[in-house]
């Protein structure tokens, strides 16, 4: 069907059929809102940096801005030369995705039949992406202490293929 008879159509389609028809139009041309991400960059600056903008390479307080990359502002340490922005070092770090991080880390929490392919074919990313971003996330838990499982622990049972073949003596 031609843009131009959809056009045409248009107005005999029902009020309810107009609306889904644009949803469906809107969310196939801008499939996310990317609004959330300057909200989450914006928080994740204060949180960081509560005592004050430091290197995250070398802790100096000796810092310039050194201009915006991808609307992130850029910072240069004056004592150790390096650049970082408010992402670097954190696990939000180079990930060209970052709106779709919470919508993945609420999947991630529900389990139930969420694997790494039903997961990464809803968010619309590459498989090996969701499994490196998991991994980010447990490392970044991790970080915080929390290495020692707790509460209920079930595990079942693990069948290993030995082969007795070449051994003398028996068992």
């Amino acid at each position: 069907m031609e843009w131009t008879e959809l056009y045409e159509k248009f107005y005999d389609i029902p009020h309810t059929g107009k609306v889904k028809l644009y949803d469906a139009i809107k969310d196939t041309l801008y499939p996310e809102q990317k609004t959330n991400i300057t909200n989450m960059i914006e928080g994740i600056r204060e949180v960081r940096f509560s005592n004050g903008l430091a290197c995250i390479h070398c802790g100096s307080l000796s810092l310039k801005r050194n201009g915006k990359y991808r609307s992130r502002q850029r910072y240069l340490c004056k004592d150790c030369g390096k650049t970082f922005n408010d992402m670097s070092g954190s696990p939000l770090s180079g990930t060209h995705h970052p709106h779709k991080w919470l919508r993945y880390f609420e999947m991630m929490v529900e389990g139930k039949g969420k694997s790494l392919p039903k997961i990464a074919q809803k968010l619309e990313i590459h498989i090996s992406t969701a499994f490196y971003w998991r991994h980010k996330i447990l490392n970044a838990i991790r970080s915080l202490g929390h290495t020692t499982l707790r509460g209920i622990v079930e595990s079942d049972e693990t069948h290993f293929i030995e082969s007795e073949k070449g051994k003398k003596g028996g068992i």
